[in-house]
């Protein structure tokens, strides 16, 4: 067997395990939510998958695509910036 771990893209995490794997806060991953960028893991029914206590699951693909999108926003924000000229004290 290979000495690869296989990651498994539909692992369901809460969200303090979500922004570990992002890299991000707590904050960040319920703003993503909020926003539309990461959806709560639905089960075959079209549920929200929540835990015990309530709180939503994401699925692990869905963080990585959260995370990558969110970043390349960043990046072009970023590049948006510096083609700007702001106006500097004389």
């Amino acid at each position: 067997m290979d000495d690869e771990a296989v990651l498994n893209v539909n692992a369901l995490l809460t969200a303090t395990e979500a922004a570990t794997y992002a890299g991000v806060t707590v904050g960040a991953i319920c703003n993503w939510r909020a926003r539309g960028y990461l959806p709560v893991a639905t089960n075959s029914q079209g549920r929200e998958i929540r835990d015990r206590r309530g709180r939503p699951k994401y699925r692990l693909l869905d963080v990585a695509k959260a995370e990558q999108a969110t970043k390349e926003r960043g990046e072009k924000m970023s590049r948006s910036m510096q083609r700007q000229s702001f106006p500097t004290a004389a």
